[in-house]
């Protein structure tokens, strides 16, 4: 029976699971690291990573015959090496400030319009195209010896196999893919006067690198051949493990930031999408595309309350949250929370912004301001989500995952917001299940990706809509997108 290592590489995280074909967890495996630091400038510690995985892949290799491994990263991030596979550059973090100039310069030369139609996105510093113009002006010896640029999946499988693959997903996170060719365009490599040939060849998620090196079977100790499949970006993995394959399907990863990722087809507004600042990414290389609408603090909001205000009070329960979330009842508070604590994205695209908590009262109780930091939250997805369905994107669907997911009461809240079906998994780590989905397609040992999901993708609980509880919510929502536009001016 087939055996498929998977393993998420994050930036500060790596996980793995090794399942057998029946989508059962034979083994996991989680580390976390520090960035690597120079010159007071943080960077993804790629040598760490590199090592971990080694030990990983080494440890769980020598307890099961793997058949394949494949990996999932985080986006963006790449390594810059030279003729010899010397790393000249180490991976910059998306939020990193370094790449603001370039991109106002990408987008000095093209228009808006052909960049959305080509790319499916606007110029921004996150892009790996924005960083390496960046370090071709600072660093322009550097540049010079530059041959090869690799994101983390495609430089991973590098590493194991000698072949340079990236898959459509992450291909578009580097900001000059284009996304109806399915090849980095040529025509804007030129005209920034960047090699086309030093990206790696974009191929579908899925694609067979072949077996791990020989040289590396050695430095990792064993004696048998192990598969390579080229995974993708981590949003994507959560989908498939999701079981989202389809446009009207929706996962909500509620980590840290949370991100709602969904599926549309080609007759979205495009246009409308992009001047959002939405990407538009090919999904598995068919006619369907994905897009990401991110709150970029989610956990870090509840967990900053439990730490900081309410000193993790908990009386006598284990845990914060258990304590809270018994305490919540079912009436509708008319206290405000504008989750803007680390800034906001679509669709005012503020980084200035800041969280806003409106009617408290010398009454007011430590659960119903928690209740309404989910509120919040909810509303703010509703939000981002009503634009999306403005451009032609619906939801009939979500599936919730991350440590947030755990909160029943945020669930059924986001239910009843939304006015959609929202379900959980049986295993919170969605993106290593899709990872062992693309393994399973890949070695045909299910008849196409339907089948594959049927057998790893398991439902846990389903949180079905109160209608009433929707209107309620909805009446107090039209007072919550008033906030923001009455505050912007004190930031």
């Amino acid at each position: 029976m087939n055996k498929y290592l998977s393993i998420d590489i994050g930036s500060t995280c790596c996980k793995c699971q090794l399942f057998d074909k029946n989508g059962h967890i034979l083994e996991y495996i989680s580390q976390e690291y520090d960035f690597f630091y120079n010159d007071n400038q943080r960077y993804v510690n790629i040598e760490k990573i590199k090592e971990i995985v080694f030990d990983m892949i080494s440890t769980i290799a020598k307890k099961h015959p793997i058949s394949s491994i494949s990996f999932s990263t985080i986006g963006e991030s790449f390594v810059l090496l030279d003729n010899d596979d010397n790393i000249l550059f180490n991976p910059m973090i998306y939020s990193d400030f370094r790449g603001v100039e370039q991109a106002k310069y990408i987008e000095s030369k093209f228009d808006n319009q052909y960049l959305i139609k080509t790319t499916g996105t606007l110029p921004h510093a996150m892009f790996s195209i924005s960083k390496l113009l960046y370090i071709k002006q600072e660093y322009p010896d550097i540049y010079k010896k530059a041959k090869k640029v690799m994101l983390l999946l495609d430089y991973l499988g590098y590493i194991f196999t000698g072949k340079r693959v990236i898959d459509y997903s992450l291909a578009s996170r580097t900001g000059i893919f284009n996304i109806n060719t399915l090849e980095f365009d040529k025509d804007m490599c030129d005209k920034l006067r960047v090699d086309i040939n030093m990206f790696s060849s974009p191929k579908k998620a899925g694609f067979d690198l072949g077996f791990i090196s020989e040289t590396i079977k050695k430095q990792l100790g064993i004696n048998y051949d192990i598969k390579v499949i080229l995974g993708s970006h981590d949003q994507l993995c959560n989908m498939l493990g999701s079981g989202i394959i389809r446009p009207g399907g929706a996962t909500d990863g509620m980590g840290t930031v949370e991100c709602v990722a969904l599926v549309f087809t080609k007759n979205a507004n495009f246009n409308r999408l992009g001047l959002l600042g939405l990407p538009i990414v090919p999904f598995l290389g068919n006619d369907n595309y994905c897009t990401y609408f991110v709150n970029y603090a989610s956990n870090s909001i509840t967990n900053w309350y439990k730490n900081e205000i309410a000193h993790n009070y908990q009386a006598d329960n284990d845990n914060f949250f258990a304590y809270m979330e018994q305490k919540i009842d079912d009436n509708i508070n008319d206290i405000y929370v504008l989750p803007y604590f680390s800034g906001c994205v679509v669709p005012y695209n503020d980084v200035n912004a800041k969280g806003v908590i409106i009617n408290l009262t010398t009454t007011t109780k430590d659960f119903e301001l928690y209740k309404s930091i989910l509120e919040g939250m909810t509303m703010e997805m509703y939000l981002e989500l009503d634009i999306g369905k403005k451009c032609g994107i619906k939801i009939k669907n979500i599936i919730a995952t991350g440590g947030g997911s755990l909160s029943k009461k945020r669930l059924q809240m986001k239910a009843d917001m939304q006015n959609v079906k929202v379900s959980t998994l049986k295993s919170q780590e969605g993106g290593l299940c899709g990872l062992a989905v693309i393994q399973a397609c890949a070695l045909k040992d299910y008849d196409g990706l339907e089948e594959t999901i049927k057998h790893f993708v398991k439902i846990k609980d389903v949180y079905k809509p109160n209608r009433e509880k929707h209107k309620l919510l909805m009446k107090k929502y039209k007072k919550f997108i008033k906030i923001y536009k009455h505050v912007k001016e004190l930031y």
